[in-house]
């Protein structure tokens, strides 16, 4: 036989909330024994509800007796966090529609919690929507700041997670295509040290179009929240939807003269070792060295600089991108994140004021939305200390925050 079982969310609204769309809430179905400990004999897949709250159809089979028809309980989940949990469905032997099919009324609030404990669900979409993609706008399916994603995107990023579905590939912040590597650095350091900061600033960008990064006011122009080319025909975004959102709008609050509206855009982009100061400073961090040169540096000066590098700093350095990519250095065009002192190959010992030039070097990093050695990355090798040098022209040291 079959045991066939379907319900209903419908919400029941606190407040001035308006607009529930279930279609980011999903739901899990188990056939239970009718007695005792009631134990699962059946679960089936997650399936998300259409926008509307109905699920599918479900017909479970089921080889037991006739006895004691099993019972059919539900978990929903959001942003998968489950929100209610064994809810009783009424099953059936057929799926005629004059079957009294369950309807489960769910309380709902504005925003993402309320005081009023009785009342403590997630809500809808706001009623405007900030950040939208012109390609693919609001209703669209491959809309890239649909909320659900957003959510799922953070979820993941507090896990140090990849999620390829949302083209998030890395784990940390990820400036993509664009030219976001001084934000990339800011927010790699922020979510380390503070992630309820981290996601709330990206929450409020998202929902408000404003933020308070410390006592620093984050307000992103228009053209950073309706992007031009920042999505392929395939829906696959050129940056992850909450790096643009975060990155972008901290970049852009900084451009007097011009909004930053694409990640194609290279100088809109760049950040001086004053704007990194500038941000480490209003999360209430002081800034203990800063410098920057138009020519790379000295051996003695980059010897100093991996001495900043402790368990209360962080050490952001100005490098030409071909330290780790390949190519020539000439100018400043990328900063990365020393997570240890430079060491020299072979042994755990840094490097200090006795160290030879011409010695073998490595360093574990940050860049590009990965952390590990620079041998790690694209050049596939070390540098002598003198070669490495040869790349650096600027950094800023900062207390953690």
């Amino acid at each position: 036989m079959e045991i066939n079982a379907y319900f209903t969310v419908k919400a029941l609204i606190e407040g001035t909330c308006t607009t529930i769309d279930f279609s980011h809430y999903s739901y899990v179905m188990k056939l239970c024994k009718a007695s005792g400990a009631q134990g699962i004999i059946h679960r089936e897949s997650e399936v998300y509800f259409s926008q509307g709250g109905e699920s599918l159809l479900h017909c479970i089979p089921y080889e037991g007796g006739l006895a004691e028809t099993p019972l059919v309980y539900c978990d929903l989940f959001c942003a998968g966090i489950c929100t209610d949990k064994n809810i009783l469905i009424n099953s059936f032997s057929n799926a005629s529609n004059t079957n009294d099919w369950t309807v489960f009324n769910k309380k709902m609030s504005r925003g993402e919690t309320t005081k009023n404990q009785r009342f403590d669900k997630i809500c809808a979409i706001s009623e405007k929507r900030i950040f939208i993609d012109p390609q693919f706008p609001i209703g669209h399916p491959k809309d890239p700041f649909e909320k659900s994603k957003i959510e799922r995107q953070l979820a993941a990023r507090l896990r140090y997670e990849a999620l390829e579905s949302e083209y998030m590939i890395n784990g940390y912040p990820d400036q993509g295509e664009a030219s976001l590597c001084g934000p990339a650095v800011f927010f790699y350091v922020l979510l380390k040290d503070d992630p309820a900061s981290y996601c709330q600033v990206i929450k409020d960008l998202w929902n408000d179009g404003r933020a308070m990064i410390g006592d620093l006011k984050v307000i992103p122009s228009k053209g950073v929240c309706n992007p031009k080319n920042y999505t392929s025909h395939s829906g696959e975004t050129r940056v992850p939807a909450i790096d643009w959102i975060s990155m972008a709008s901290l970049r852009d609050n900084e451009n007097i003269f011009f909004d930053y509206s694409s990640p194609d855009q290279q100088f809109s982009g760049l950040t001086m070792p004053e704007g990194i100061a500038k941000w480490a400073q209003s999360m209430g961090a002081t800034v203990i060295y800063r410098d920057m040169s138009l020519f790379s540096w000295s051996v003695r000066k980059v010897i100093e600089l991996s001495d900043y590098v402790s368990p209360t700093t962080h050490v952001a350095v100005l490098i030409n991108h071909g330290l780790i990519y390949g190519g020539e250095s000439g100018f400043p065009s990328h900063w990365i994140v020393l997570e240890e002192k430079l060491q020299v190959v072979g042994t755990s010992k840094p490097i200090d004021q006795n160290t030879s030039p011409d010695t073998q070097v490595d360093v574990e990093l940050f860049s590009w939305a990965e952390r590990k050695k620079m041998s790690k990355f694209y050049i596939n090798r070390t540098r002598t200390l003198k070669d490495l040098c040869s790349y650096v022209y600027g950094a800023v040291v900062f207390e953690k925050f």
